[in-house]
């Protein structure tokens, strides 16, 4: 299944794709930006930011548009909470001066505070912005007769206990391995991690989400590194109550190791 992120990075790419344009997500930044090639050929740089509830979420330092590594001149918001999705199109311009605005009374209201964090953007700051396709050079009504092909996200198991296939010779012979680490799963920021623990070394795996395939030597390590992967700031979590399983946290269910 996948993250929040890609979900509606997908979307946006069906819709453009549908109005007769073409998008293409960049990997130069791990922000994502993707790139928007409009119906008269022009291109655009734009971020995008999804959300299944509640708000979406940006950071303080988003205020600074020097900041930007991608180099974005627009920002897509995409509400995959409402069927069909939502889309609202800003400036980046705009969001920049807007969080800067909202920053700068947050940091009125109590001194001492620093500019670096999440920050949550609410609907009305974005509604303006409704189906403004035009801004990307995109028709303002999708064409039917374009048939876009939905990405498939591969196949993983649920179960805690599963099988993996290796190589045992070169005859090509396989035997099954069998995987014990316990599934955990964390939600923070908008975006779902998946992982396994392992409980003999304490080593936590990313199995999906942002930073997939990452191992860290604990629980709190793991949680610290792939929240601040996504804010950009320096995160601080107790691993044993951010990872669950089961819906009760990993803490409650095994023996902290030292």
């Amino acid at each position: 299944m996948e993250d929040t992120a890609s979900r509606g990075i997908n979307a946006f790419i069906s819709e453009v794709t549908q109005r007769g344009g073409q998008a293409v997500r960049l990997t130069h930044s791990r922000r994502n930006p993707v790139q928007v090639t409009g119906n008269d050929g022009s291109t655009r740089i734009v971020r995008v930011r999804s959300k299944l509830d509640g708000d979406w979420q940006a950071r303080r330092q988003d205020e600074s548009i020097e900041s930007d590594d991608t180099r974005s001149e627009f920002w897509v918001f995409v509400d995959l909470a409402i069927t069909p999705h939502q889309f609202f199109m800003l400036p980046s311009v705009e969001v920049a001066d807007d969080i800067r605005s909202e920053v700068d009374l947050w940091m009125m209201d109590t001194p001492g505070r620093t500019r670096t964090g999440h920050h949550a953007i609410a609907r009305g700051r974005v509604a303006h912005g409704h189906d403004r396709w035009d801004v990307l050079g995109v028709a303002a009504v999708k064409d039917p007769s374009i048939q876009v092909a939905a990405p498939v996200a591969p196949k993983r198991a649920k179960a805690a206990v599963v099988v993996k296939k290796r190589r045992a010779s070169a005859a090509d012979d396989e035997i099954p391995v069998i995987d014990l680490r316990v599934e955990v799963s964390a939600d923070c920021h908008g975006y779902r991690w998946i992982g396994r623990f392992d409980e003999t070394s304490g080593v936590l795996e990313i199995m999906r989400g942002p930073m997939e395939g990452r191992r860290f030597p604990n629980p709190t390590a793991a949680a610290n590194a792939v929240t601040g992967h996504i804010s950009g700031d320096v995160e601080s979590y107790d691993g044993w109550v951010f990872w669950t399983v089961d819906g009760a946290a990993l803490g409650s269910r095994h023996r902290r190791s030292a």
